[in-house]
């Protein structure tokens, strides 16, 4: 009959135990009359295993007993649930997590022969729980989509290809002013500078110029040369006006000198094209028939007061102009404005714009018209193209340099389905979007020779920060042959797990493309994102600042970025092979 012994305190029979530090040996003088050796183990060394085994059996040449005072663990944890089975098996039993390590271990003085006079040999077993295997690297593209890419854009790729699902990519903004200060601070807190910088090109249309220059590459090179990888974001600013003179009103009206003469521009139409005025703009008033005294008046279009106390009344000779300050913008797109004065004839009120004027990437600036980039001649047209080739100008100088470039253009095209887009380029419909992707990359790559570009698209979110539903993404995709890494931008709870997240990228894509983090604010577990297999090849944490300085405001206030960059599945500046 088997025999079935559950041990929760036992001692050997016919001997006491006494301590022993140099083996297996009690300190008798009596001959041993047989050793207690191991015959097997159910789990090998090194083996994996699945979330189904909840015990390990080790079989002895002997009947055993086991010693309450030594501790049998599992990665240094005391096991209690013990059983000897037969009289030679000694079974633990346990409960494993995903994607774990566990080393199980039975102490030279933990077990003994019954009758032997000798302690069995200590059984160390090193062994790992299966994790989820999202990621099929077989599946993933092998080669950047440039054929052309040069030799270290093809490093960087060839690297985080040979990393994606088992290594993750620290990254960090420096800031937009094209410096590092957000990565320095990150270094004073976790010990480790990000192994992906980012740096934005919002300022283009100001540099050069004594605080800002792209044409300074200083800043990129030298983290480029201490082993991180630059990556570019452009928060494309465009103008919030169209450029140039559009007619308000054309025709002649007298003005006579008991005022009773008035120019109404307050109706829809006229509002729609006042709509476009910003800081700057100058509204002209042409006249003929001038006579002597005569005075000039622009008015609210609604109250018919002086659009400011000055412009009740002034005195005229000729045409007349009035500059638009801040404090006119909201009134005049509101209400209209009036053309009044006397002695004099009215024949032409005009708005002019000026060159540049204000800039804006906001979508509810919608005088510039993405759609209309797409068509030859228009003035949106030509603004993209100057801003292109500044821009283009600046990317050759890295990579004449030899520093590729994650290049992330147009990024959350269509911004937030819930409320709408959040950038110009979003403000004429996903496959607007699409067709920009296309245009732009066109230009820069065939019409200005720029390899050193590695293309990331960022997919779109829904309300509270999540993802689209797959066919509203799929819908603005630009496609596998247009892009080379798919990322998301989440601002989300610290230290969580956004596996469903990854998995939405991930099927987008059918496993083709790398996915990444492409901006957070708060950094995700790597941890549990490795065991799950949605381990993102990089993120991008973005940076915060209070006044000009540095500052974990709103996002990881809890050494978050320590705990995270000190992760063993985190590689940092350093790290790389390249």
């Amino acid at each position: 009959m088997k025999k079935f012994r559950y041990i929760l305190a036992s001692a050997l029979v016919g001997f006491a135990f006494t301590a022993c530090e140099d083996d297996h040996e009690p300190d008798w003088n009596e001959p041993s009359p047989f050793d207690v050796t191991v015959s097997s183990v159910s789990i090998e060394d090194g083996a994996t295993v699945g979330l189904d085994v909840n015990s390990i059996e080790v079989v002895y040449s002997n009947e055993i007993s086991l010693n309450s005072l030594v501790e049998v663990t599992l990665t240094d944890t005391k096991l209690d649930s013990l059983l000897i089975k037969d009289g030679n098996r000694l079974v633990a039993y346990f409960q494993l997590k995903k994607g774990k390590n566990y080393t199980f271990n039975i102490p030279g003085r933990a077990v003994a022969g019954v009758g032997s006079m000798t302690f069995a040999p200590e059984v160390t077993v090193n062994f790992a729980t299966e994790r989820s295997h999202l990621i099929n690297p077989s599946l993933v593209s092998r080669s950047l989509t440039n054929a052309n890419a040069t030799a270290e854009a093809k490093a960087v790729y060839n690297m985080l290809l040979n990393n994606y699902g088992e290594k993750q990519l620290s990254g960090a903004m420096g800031e937009v002013a094209w410096g590092t200060a957000f990565c320095d601070l990150v270094k004073q807190e976790s010990g480790k500078f990000p192994a992906i910088v980012g740096f934005d090109y919002i300022h283009l249309a100001s540099s050069p110029s004594n605080w800002i220059d792209y044409g300074d590459i200083t800043p990129v090179k030298k983290i480029w040369d201490a082993g991180s990888i630059p990556a570019m974001t452009w928060h494309w600013n465009v103008p919030t006006a169209k450029p140039g003179s559009e007619t308000l009103w054309t025709g002649e009206q007298v003005m006579p000198a008991d005022w009773s003469g008035s120019i109404q521009l307050n109706d829809d139409a006229a509002k729609a094209k006042l709509a476009n005025v910003v800081e700057g703009s100058v509204i002209t008033v042409k006249t003929k028939d001038v006579a002597a005294g005569a005075q000039g008046s622009v008015k609210n279009g609604e109250t018919w007061s002086g659009l400011t106390s000055a412009l009740e009344y002034f005195d005229i000779t000729g045409d007349y102009t009035v500059t638009v300050t801040s404090d006119m913008i909201s009134t005049i797109k509101e209400k209209g404005i009036i053309i009044s004065g006397h002695d004099y004839t009215a024949t032409e009120v005009t708005v002019t714009n000026p060159a540049g004027g204000n800039l804006s990437f906001d979508a509810s600036s919608n005088v510039f018209v993405a759609s209309n980039v797409l068509i030859e001649g228009t003035w949106e047209n030509q603004v993209a193209n100057a801003d292109v080739a500044k821009l283009a100008g600046y990317l050759k100088l890295l990579q004449d340099a030899g520093i590729p470039v994650l290049w992330r253009p147009f990024h959350e095209a269509a911004g937030d389905y819930t409320w709408g887009a959040w950038f110009w380029w979003g403000n004429s419909g996903v496959d607007t979007t699409k067709q920009l992707w296309g245009w732009l990359r066109d230009k820069l790559t065939n019409e200005y020779g720029l390899n050193n570009l590695i293309w990331v698209w960022t997919v779109q979110t829904s309300d509270e920060g999540k993802l689209a539903d797959m066919s509203k993404i799929r819908a603005a995709y630009p496609g596998d042959d247009l892009v080379d890494i798919v990322g998301a931008d989440l601002y989300v709870d610290p230290m969580t797990n956004q596996t469903e997240q990854f998995e939405t990228i991930h099927n987008l894509v059918g496993g083709k493309k790398i996915v990444a983090l492409t901006e957070c604010g708060n950094l995700l577990d790597p941890e549990a994102a490795y065991i799950d297999g949605a381990l993102w090849s990089f993120f991008m944490g973005w940076y915060e600042q209070e006044g000009d300085t540095p500052s974990f405001i709103q996002w990881n206030k809890s050494n978050e970025w320590s705990t995270v960059l000190n992760n063993p599945l985190v590689l940092n500046q350093g790290d790389l092979n390249l």
